[in-house]
């Protein structure tokens, strides 16, 4: 029942092909005696107008290359080799800035738009925006505990115990850490 489709296999030769295109059926004939590929790129007026309107919207080349119908290495090579070619995608994309800075100009003198206004100063007057950075510094204080006496090392330990506690915020020494710190003074 598999093998049915081997029993009698049918095949198309080179010459039936070559006889049905001869005759119009199936394909159409060939312009040119290489049918194979793309037709050859030709730079025309239409086509440096394309390319210049293309540009002015704002496309890259590879897109344009693309919209155009060719590959992004002929688009190259005849931007290298074209004056004409290579003068209109120049002029294009001048065109397009051109037209964009009117409008923005336009957005922020007439229409007196700030986000207009502020992105013109940014790009063309050097303003930036103002950050403000806080930093948290953190010291660290190594303090040398060994000529102070158990009495001083009792009440340090108490102002930290009433700082940590909220007690005390203030920005005065307590007396009692007042003394700790000029009886450490005077052994030094």
């Amino acid at each position: 029942m598999g093998l049915s489709f081997f029993a009698n296999p049918h095949y198309i030769t080179k010459n039936t092909t070559a006889h049905h295109c001869k005759k119009g059926h199936g394909m159409a004939k060939a312009k040119s005696k290489n049918s194979v590929g793309r037709p050859k790129f030709e730079v025309t007026p239409e086509v440096l107008d394309n390319v210049r309107r293309y540009m002015a919207q704002g496309l890259t080349k590879e897109q344009c290359a693309g919209v155009l119908g060719i590959s992004v290495s002929t688009f190259q090579l005849y931007q290298a080799e074209n004056s004409e070619f290579s003068e209109a995608i120049k002029s294009g994309q001048a065109e397009g800035i051109q037209q964009v800075t009117n409008a923005l100009y336009e957005k922020a003198t007439i229409d007196r738009d700030n986000v207009a206004m502020l992105f013109y100063l940014k790009n063309r007057a050097g303003w930036v925006d103002k950050t403000e950075t806080k930093i948290h510094e953190e010291r660290t204080v190594t303090l040398d505990l060994t000529r102070i006496g158990t009495d001083e090392l009792a009440a340090i330990e108490h102002a930290f115990i009433k700082s940590n506690a909220g007690r005390g915020q203030g920005r005065e020494i307590s007396a009692q850490s007042q003394g700790v710190y000029e009886g450490s003074l005077a052994d030094d």
